[in-house]
């Protein structure tokens, strides 16, 4: 059980990294900052707060308050998931392209 909540974890945290990248200029500069020293510099919420000269607490809120605001910009824009269906749209036209090269390899070689 403790795997699934890890693997749930990770996953959404690579899923907000992703939104975050997409959305990153909609967010104000302090939502920036703090969400790149929380989960790109990997400081600690304490090492946040005394280097903004903040509570602990105030640093959780704002970093949580920052994931909510890109799942909801993604609510609102679907960037993500539309970048996502053309990025398999494209392994899908990549694949066929190589199958039909595969067969045309293979009628050229089985010429007499």
């Amino acid at each position: 059980m403790i795997a699934d909540d890890d693997s749930t974890r990770l996953d959404r945290r690579i899923h907000v990294n992703v939104l975050y990248d997409l959305y990153a200029p909609l967010l104000t500069k302090r939502q920036r900052d703090v969400y790149e020293m929380r989960y790109f510099s990997d400081l600690s919420l304490a090492e946040i707060a005394e280097s903004l000269g903040v509570t602990r607490q105030a640093v959780h809120i704002l970093v949580n308050r920052t994931a909510e605001r890109l799942l909801a910009l993604e609510r609102a824009l679907g960037f993500a998931a539309q970048l996502e269906c053309l990025e398999n749209r494209i392994k899908e036209l990549e694949a066929e392209k190589a199958e039909k090269k595969a067969e045309k390899m293979e009628t050229s070689c089985s010429r007499p």
